[in-house]
């Protein structure tokens, strides 16, 4: 159970709402309020490690969503389907668990040394399991009571709604068209109407010149054709990326396969698209947001990496999907462009990231100036 728990004394009820509200509207990015819910609830509980588990969509699956004083294997390594292990029991039963001394009980597995004691809730919407919140290793000498399982129930409440709330909004904006008409805005705005306002500057500069220097004008009119043919071109690409593929009736690896021939012929890349045991049905929300990675990291490698070609690998296995996406570009420092996204309010990289976090997936970039980029998404089932 150590790599499920975390947790430690209990201020009076109403501070837990309080801090969950104050998280929420001091955060941003859902990691970082999930990351600070975690924080309040080992404050409040005087315990050394604690865990956030959720339930994802479709799948009876719970994995670490976010996580204090456990070690990174942990972290990302543990998963439990319900009834499987405490946190499972947990999720399974709706019933909140205390736990103290030696933990030897037929019914969890994979419970985790040193761990002299813990609570474990679930998190509830109404009647339906979110997920589970776990604290372990209460600081000092005294161990957890009953009193201290209650007041974890009664702090998890406000939390459990938190995330529910948080999570149906950040899914309505990933798939509203006022996001998507955001994005569009943003992108339009970075891409064509820069080309456009480079032909109008050129265009300028043509007339200036035209009565005194004929060849520099003809070069000039002829770059000012070019930008236009190149803005003509991104316009077309929008059209086409921003079609929306009905997905709950189509097999992933179809679109995928559809989209990569369709990217080749727009933009002269070679795409290698390669797959290895996906023959299970997949749910829907996993194929919506991997297909969505997918075209987005494409979007990149056509806009900034200088490729020449792309491959991509599908691996799935019975617990997780994986998706590679590998370039032989210019690459670049991930730091900085990171800094860049979030100062410019880009939605490329951390969009996908986020994506995959809200599936209870991670995502990876590799990449260095002039070594190309490796994009790595793994997402449970």
């Amino acid at each position: 159970m150590g790599e499920e728990l975390a947790g430690g004394v209990l201020t009076p009820d109403n501070a837990g709402s309080e801090g969950f509200q104050e998280a929420a509207l001091a955060v941003v990015g859902l990691q970082e309020m999930l990351g600070c819910f975690v924080e309040i609830i080992l404050s409040a509980t005087d315990a050394s490690e604690g865990s956030l588990m959720l339930l994802h969509e479709g799948s009876e699956l719970l994995t670490i969503t976010s996580a204090s004083g456990l070690g990174r294997e942990i972290v990302e390594g543990t998963r439990r389907h319900l009834g499987e292990g405490i946190s499972g029991w947990v999720a399974k039963h709706k019933e909140p668990l205390l736990l103290v001394g030696p933990i030897e009980d037929a019914r969890f597995s994979g419970v985790g040394r040193g761990i002299k004691d813990a609570l474990c809730v679930p998190l509830m919407n109404g009647d339906d399991v979110i997920g589970v919140l776990s604290v372990s290793n209460r600081r000092g000498d005294e161990r957890f009571t009953e009193e201290d399982l209650r007041r974890l129930v009664e702090l998890s409440k406000p939390a459990a709604r938190m995330i529910v709330l948080t999570l149906a909004q950040r899914e309505a904006d990933a798939e509203s068209r006022a996001w998507e008409r955001k994005q569009l805005a943003q992108e339009i705005h970075d891409g064509p109407m820069q080309d456009l306002s480079s032909v109008i500057l050129l265009m300028e500069l043509y007339k200036r010149v035209m009565q005194d220097d004929a060849e520099r004008a003809e070069h000039e009119l002829s770059r000012a054709r070019e930008q236009a043919l190149d803005c003509l071109q991104e316009l077309r690409h929008f059209a086409y990326d921003l079609r929306l593929t009905d997905l709950e009736k189509l097999s992933l690896l179809d679109e995928l396969r559809r989209y990569t021939v369709e990217f080749q012929k727009r933009t002269g890349i070679s795409v290698d698209l390669k797959v290895d045991g996906l023959s299970r049905e997949i749910p829907v929300g996993v194929k919506k947001n991997l297909y969505r990675i997918a075209q987005e990291a494409l979007t990149n490698v056509r806009r900034h990496a200088k490729a020449s070609e792309v491959k991509i690998l599908l691996h799935c296995t019975k617990d997780q999907l994986e998706m590679r996406v590998q370039d032989n570009g210019r690459g670049f420092t991930l730091q900085d462009a990171l800094e860049r996204a979030q100062s410019e309010k880009r939605f490329g990289l951390l969009g996908m990231q986020e994506r995959a976090y809200l599936m209870g997936g991670s995502l990876e970039t590799e990449t260095a100036p002039g070594q190309g980029t490796t994009l790595k998404v793994v997402l449970p089932l």
